[in-house]
């Protein structure tokens, strides 16, 4: 697919060119030894601040350094070829990027499963399996983006192929760029506009509405915002700029070419060392090092003999920036299956990872990267290097298929004793825990859900989008279960602790012919204070929709986001006006808090479970969140009920593994199996409040969906 031809305006455009070729479009001999430099400090920063040294908290912004970068020599790579040609040759653009990006890529992506499948648990493992495929394909970064809000992120460890994201981030706007740049050749030949200041134009317009969107969403939602390819394409939009302005560029004085790339460094530095993983990221702050990495690069474009520009082209840093792309992608996967597989694995060791990294680098460099980037066989035809780029994409996507395979897969269907087998008399009025669990608590066997894909039973209303995410406040009146033309309605207000009872709250409305309603929000107690400002105004905006459409006969109210005083006023203010409108509150005590991922010690200790019991005291069987809970509902006079007696039983100790089932996935969240299984336990508390069609004695252990 080639474009028609582009401007006849030939004088000017050869000239700017010729000033392209000069600085660094092509060749080694033009090699723009500064940009070189400048990515060395990209990778860098990044390499050291992975690695944990603690001089460069602001490390991260390597990443935006690449992508100014890269937007600059891609797009000169571009426009040349309208220059030459009149038009852009798409097979051609993405023969050259599959030569360049994948053979390494996917090197790595492969080395990467195989250590993972032999090293990591199975939750990591699966999710590993995953990360390859959406790496191979570019889109791990959307991939990511959920993840990153999503309730198993408690003490979720970081993917091994995180760091693929920017990648993704790149290849998607190359994606649509040349399209964007083929349109407007085409418009500007049909119009006789001149096609670089239209084309100048449309960027410039994409790139300050990336900006703003960046702003906005890193400040609702700035979980997602760093993984979003619309909050960076800004980024790469500012290298592409400046290629438009090389003819412009290059007739700098000298003494403002030193300025421009004196400030520039100073900006790149700065960000470096003074910004935080605490900075909201990407936002405004990342114009700090993006505009410093813009200021180099064109102070460059001016003269080469800068003291900014000699720093950057001293043979070490030009050495470093040839392989960056490389330490880049073996340095992440090295360190965090290191800090997976050894926990006592400290600074001076990732120190030594790092330098493998390097050496890793510079051997994939010679062996893999440039023998296939430059095989005048894969080169002599596009065809060829798509066809190859197909091939090695498919093969790495096997391997993480493969991976995936491993696996154990959840049995959403599987019948478990879970909770009810503690009850010591099923047949009795008040149900107590049995004192003998010798044959209860397992120390060996199979468990439901298996740990490797103990993360993976949750709720079903995730499935929903049923959880109001970080930095919205507006409640979501579509998710609604149970009998939805019910008499009655009962409501879950809260976060993913009050979430995670949904199983057994929505077997219960079903039985009782009620209509469920959920306002659950991520990380949010139902609060007017103390947490949050998107959490404070949802616990409003949810008391006002009440106000406006009715309030629910019955509200559970739960959650594990906090413990202050602020929070405890502030739930019960919420709850005090959610009682005034008629609604009778049950307030549900906070779930058991283990200490570390129960779910990858059961995998790790199959022979003997009780190495991961965790102690009953403090924190254990109470949980962090019932302390406000508890004060809460005693001030509003309101139920409060405590059901994690059956969670953890009486003892020193809380153990992972009840009745066959596997009590915990990520954190503190408590499998849906195991929920489903304290169905009946639930049943019977809001029969005893006198809340129910049925009483106590009608509900049996046998009541478990």
């Amino acid at each position: 697919m080639t474009a028609g031809p582009g401007d006849t305006a030939a004088t000017a455009e050869t000239k700017e060119a010729a000033a392209e070729a000069h600085h660094g479009a092509k060749g080694k001999k033009n090699l723009r030894g500064d940009i070189e430099g400048l990515r060395a400090v990209a990778v860098g920063t990044v390499l050291i601040y992975h690695v944990g040294i603690p001089f460069m908290p602001g490390g991260f912004v390597g990443v935006d350094i690449f992508f100014v970068i890269s937007g600059f020599l891609i797009t000169s790579l571009l426009l040349r070829e309208s220059v030459k040609t009149g038009g852009i040759s798409i097979a051609d653009f993405y023969a050259r990027r599959a030569r360049r990006l994948l053979p390494a890529a996917s090197l790595v992506l492969i080395v990467t499963a195989v250590l993972g499948w032999a090293l990591l648990p199975g939750p990591d493992r699966l999710n590993l399996g995953t990360d390859v495929i959406a790496a191979t394909f570019y889109v791990i970064n959307w991939a990511l983006a959920i993840r990153s809000v999503d309730y198993l992120a408690e003490d979720a460890a970081p993917s091994a192929l995180q760091h693929y994201w920017s990648l993704s981030v790149e290849e998607q706007f190359y994606v649509v760029w040349p399209l964007i740049i083929i349109l407007g050749l085409f418009v500007a030949r049909r119009t006789r506009l001149r096609p670089k200041p239209l084309l100048f134009g449309v960027l410039a317009v994409i790139a300050a509405a990336s900006l703003a969107y960046s702003v906005v969403h890193t400040k609702s939602d700035p979980a997602t915002a760093y993984f979003y390819t619309t909050t960076r394409v800004w980024e790469l939009a500012i290298g592409a700029l400046l290629a438009f302005l090389v003819l412009r560029l290059t007739a700098l004085p000298r003494i403002a070419a030193e300025v421009l790339g004196g400030v520039g460094l100073l900006l790149v530095l700065w960000s470096a060392f003074f910004l935080t993983g605490k900075t909201p990221w990407p936002g405004s702050w990342a114009l700090a090092p993006t505009v410093g990495a813009a200021l180099i690069i064109a102070a460059g474009c001016a003269s080469q003999s800068t003291v900014t520009a000699r720093l950057l082209s001293l043979k070490p840093m030009v050495w470093i920036g040839g392989i960056s792309y490389a330490i880049y992608l073996w340095h992440w996967p090295l360190i965090t299956i290191a800090k997976q597989t050894w926990p006592e694995v400290r600074i001076r060791h990732l120190v030594l990872i790092g330098l493998l990294s390097i050496v890793l680098a510079w051997i994939t460099k010679h062996l893999v990267e440039d023998p296939v980037r430059f095989h005048p066989g894969l080169s002599a035809k596009a065809s060829r290097g798509l066809l190859f780029g197909g091939a090695s994409m498919l093969v790495t996507a096997l391997v993480g298929g493969a991976v995936w395979a491993t696996v154990p897969k959840l049995d959403e269907d599987a019948q478990v004793r879970g909770a009810t087998a503690l009850v010591a008399d099923p047949d009795s009025d008040a149900w107590k825990v049995r004192e003998d669990l010798g044959d209860v608590v397992a120390t060996s066997g199979k468990t439901t859900p298996d740990p490797a894909v103990a993360p993976e039973d949750v709720p079903r209303y995730y499935d929903d989008d049923c959880q109001v995410q970080p930095g919205d406040t507006e409640v979501d009146t579509t998710c609604v279960y149970g009998e939805t033309d019910g008499d009655q309605t009962i409501a879950m207000l809260g976060d993913s602790k009050m979430g995670q009872w949904f199983p057994a709250v929505e077997a219960i409305a079903k039985d009782e012919g009620w209509r469920l309603e959920l306002y659950l929000k991520s990380a949010c107690a139902f609060t007017y204070d103390g947490a949050k400002d998107d959490c404070e105004e949802f616990g409003k905006n949810a008391n006002a929709h009440f106000d406006a459409e009715g309030a629910p006969d019955i509200a559970l109210v739960s959650q594990g986001a906090g413990s202050s005083p602020e929070l405890r006023a502030g739930m019960t203010e919420a709850i005090k006006e959610l009682r005034a409108k008629g609604t009778e509150v049950v307030v549900l005590a906070d779930s058991p808090r283990p200490q570390g991922q129960v779910y990858t010690c059961v995998e790790d200790n199959p022979e003997d479970y009780s190495a991961c019991d965790f102690p009953a005291e403090g924190n254990g069987r109470k949980g962090r969140g019932s302390k406000p809970l508890e004060a809460a509902a005693e001030a509003t006079d309101t139920p409060f009920v405590d059901l994690n007696q059956w969670i953890c039983p009486p003892g020193e100790t809380c153990p992972p593994v009840i009745g066959d089932s596997l009590v915990y996935r990520q954190g503190s969240h408590v499998t849906a199996t195991y929920i489903r299984t304290l169905t009946p336990m639930l049943y019977r508390a809001l029969a005893a409040e006198d809340l129910t069609a049925k009483n106590s004695s009608e509900i049996s252990v046998d009541d478990i969906p």
